[in-house]
């Protein structure tokens, strides 16, 4: 079954994890804006009605992250410059960390666990509304 989803907002890279000593112990634990990103997510996707895909079937996932266009990309009258502007988004945030966020965040919402996904297909572009489309299609 193939599922399709929309997150609405600028799409993130998973912050690098935080530590705290607890006593004899080290905590390790997502940064702020990280988890608060992440619920974001959750809560977008949930809002859509997904279907839990069973902890059994492998999972493929293609992602398509769309980002905002940065100043340079539009005139002085705030219109976009139509020649020679890059539609791929080769800067940071990198890819592989926007992909773990998303992964990370829809985890016991979509799949049981992040080791289901067996394939994964992500792309980043500048766009003029930042999003994050979803698709997942289990086997």
């Amino acid at each position: 079954m193939k599922q399709t989803f929309r997150y609405d907002g600028i799409p993130k890279a998973q912050g690098r994890p935080r530590f705290a000593r607890m006593g004899k112990f080290v905590k390790a634990y997502d940064p702020k804006d990280s988890r608060q990103y992440k619920d974001n997510i959750a809560a977008q996707i949930v809002a859509q009605k997904p279907v839990l895909i069973d902890r059994e079937k492998p999972i493929r996932l293609w992602l398509s992250f769309y980002l905002p266009r940065p100043k340079g990309h539009y005139n002085s009258k705030g219109e976009i410059k139509l020649q020679h502007l890059p539609s791929f988004h080769t800067k940071k945030p990198d890819l592989d960390n926007m992909v773990k966020a998303i992964k990370d965040s829809l985890k016991g919402i979509l799949w049981y666990d992040d080791s289901q996904v067996y394939f994964t297909e992500a792309t980043k572009s500048y766009s003029d509304k930042a999003s994050v489309h979803i698709i997942v299609e289990d086997l």
